[in-house]
């Protein structure tokens, strides 16, 4: 075999590999996204729901880095952004990509605490200061209490 045909094959060979790995990799059920996490951002994937008997109904779902948060059949979705080491407590913020009306764009910042399955937020409303603890004070700060919903 000449010294150019067993480069041509090697090439072949090399661009083999690569396609086949890229093919391998692409159906991984770990995402880049998922290997970059902080922390405190995979503690909280999945789907929280308030009681049955919570005064506001709500559903948030948490998918790497991005969260829908539907409260009272109203969508909320953003980019969540979580400081788990902010004292004196952890901080949440989402940036709202699509909501009603005026809450495009803007933060709505809180606080948060997990323990174990159950998930406390309060939060200000988009735009508003965030909360220095739990307390729902005054109309634009609200408090929910959710629990991870179960795997049907």
């Amino acid at each position: 075999m000449t010294l150019t045909k067993w480069i041509n094959r090697s090439s072949l060979a090399v661009i083999l590999t690569v396609a086949a790995t890229s093919l391998s990799l692409s159906g991984s059920t770990v995402s880049a996204d998922d290997a970059t996490l902080s922390p405190a951002l995979k503690a909280v994937q999945g789907v929280w729901v308030s009681d049955d008997d919570a005064e506001v109904d709500a559903r948030w779902t948490v998918e790497n880095d991005k969260i829908t948060a539907t409260v009272n059949g109203v969508d909320y979705i953003g980019t969540l952004k979580l400081d788990g080491e902010a004292k004196p407590h952890a901080s949440w913020t989402i940036e709202i990509q699509e909501g009603p009306g005026e809450v495009k764009g803007k933060q709505a910042k809180g606080v948060y605490k997990l323990d174990g399955e159950k998930l406390v937020v309060n939060i200000s409303h988009p735009g508003g200061d965030r909360p220095r603890d739990f307390d729902p004070d005054g109309d634009q700060v609200f408090l929910f209490e959710l629990k991870k919903a179960k795997k049907s």
